[in-house]
Order: structure tokens, then sequence, then C-alpha cells
């Protein structure tokens, strides 16, 4: 299948990258001191073979700059296929909008605003990061400032937020690794995981899904846990919990509200 090849020089500051692609797949790449855009597209099938002229490829210059790419919507009976790759400087925000198509995004990032029906999404990097899906699993790695993510039936992973997390599913599980803010889940059949957490508030709000938080020591601790018919399981002591406890002076409060699912406190290591 044929490949376009567009690229572009970089002078100012980081400019933003836009992709829009329906079905086939997105690679971005943010490397470290790079001076151009580049961006490959690559037909996948016949239909997108014939529209591969009529891809948006377009840069424009300024302070910051803008890359658009965006792929032809599908016509009637005609569902063409793209791989877009595309390369850029560091630390440039990033919109993704996909239907099917999976994106991978490597390097470090500025923030990411990314959309998608069902197609996977795997990020390594970036400042903020904010995520809409239907279906389509979320894998984060390290997000230096804030993460809010709804999802429906997608599963969520995100392994390092340093500032605060929201989340929103219907079945998708949530796992979330360190946390250094406050955490806001809300899920109503999905499993809920919180590795690590500090000082601030979480809260995790299930009807039959399971919810456990690794707490960090030497906090001070405010519980607040309500389950109808789901179990406590607890490895935190009473003096854990009583407001008191701990050698530092930074607090947390843990709310966990469940109908039918299982509520654990752990200690994290």
């Amino acid at each position: 299948m044929p490949v376009r090849r567009e690229t572009f020089a970089v002078t100012g500051p980081a400019p933003a990258v836009e992709v829009r692609n329906t079905a086939g797949s997105v690679l971005v790449t943010a490397v470290d001191g790079a001076s151009t855009l580049s961006v490959d597209l690559e037909a996948l099938n016949s239909a997108a073979e014939e529209l591969l002229d009529e891809v948006t490829v377009q840069y424009l210059d300024g302070a910051p700059g803008r890359l658009v790419v965006a792929v032809p919507p599908s016509r009637l009976l005609s569902s063409p296929r793209f791989a877009v790759t595309a390369t850029a400087p560091a630390g440039c925000p990033l919109t993704v909008a996909t239907a099917s198509a999976a994106t991978t995004v490597r390097g470090p990032w500025g923030d990411l605003d990314a959309t998608t029906a069902s197609g996977d999404l795997r990020v390594e990097e970036c400042t903020g990061l904010a995520v809409r899906t239907a279906s389509g699993d979320l894998q984060a790695g390290t997000v230096s400032g804030d993460a809010a993510v709804r999802s429906a039936s997608g599963d969520v992973r995100v392994d390092t937020v340093a500032g605060s997390t929201t989340a929103t599913t219907a079945s998708g599980d949530v796992v979330l690794g360190t946390v250094d803010g406050d955490v806001e889940v809300s899920t109503a059949s999905g499993d809920v995981s919180v590795g690590r957490v500090g000082d601030g508030e979480v809260a995790l709000r299930t009807v039959s899904g399971d919810a456990t938080v690794a707490v960090a020591p030497g906090l001070r601790l405010w519980l607040d846990l309500q389950t109808v018919s789901g179990r406590l399981d607890s490895q935190l002591s009473s003096e854990d919990a009583d407001g008191e406890a701990g050698d530092g002076t930074a607090a947390l409060t843990v709310r966990m509200r469940s109908v039918s699912g299982d509520l654990r406190l752990r200690r994290a290591g």
C-alpha cells in the first residue's frame, strides 16, 4: 500500500499536534531536541488508497504553531483504514480523536486530550491527561499533572499521577498506581484499586464493584466507609485511623461507598 510523507520545520515554541483518524492506527512519538514535525500516512486498504491525497496534513506556523492531520470521514459503503505515524518535539500538546483506531503515544508530551469509541489508548508520558472512551482501554505511564478519564466499559490503568485524578466508568475497572493528589472515582460494576496515596482526599463510589486503597505510612487518617452487603477488610489498626496517629503532619481522608462491593484498606509498601 502507498505511503505519503510530510515534513515541517519547527522554529518557535513546541507546536500543538492534532490527529483525527477513524479506523486503523495512530502512533505519535515526542523526541527531545527535535526541530521538525514529520507525518507518514499509510493506506491500509483500497478505500484508504483512494482517499490518501485527500487527508489533511497542514502545519500552521505561529507562536506556537499547530499541526493538523485529519482523515476524511467514511463514505457510503467505504471504510478507509489509515496508519498515521507522526514525530514531534517533546512537550507538544496533543489532541487525538478516533473511532476504532488504536493509539500509541510515546515519549514526553504536554497535555493530552483523547477521544475514542472502541480504540485502545497507550500513553508513556504526558503533562496532563483527559480521556473519553466508550469501550476502548486506557493504559498510561506517568502523568506529571492531573488526570481525568470517562469510560463506559473500557478498563483504565494509570501508573503514576503527580496531580489529582478523577475517573468515571460504568463497567470498566480502574487501576491507579501512585497518586500524589486527590482521587475521585465512580463506577457501577467495575473494580477500583489505588496502589499508593498520600495526603489529601480519596473518594471511591461503586455499586457492585470492589474498592481497594493502599495508604502511605506516616499520615493522620480520617475514614468514612459504608457498604450495604459487601465486606470491609482493613490492614490498618484503630490507631492509624483516629486522626492522631502518624509521625508526620500530613492528613488523608478516605471515603468509600458501595452497595454490594467489598471495601479494602491496605498499607502501601
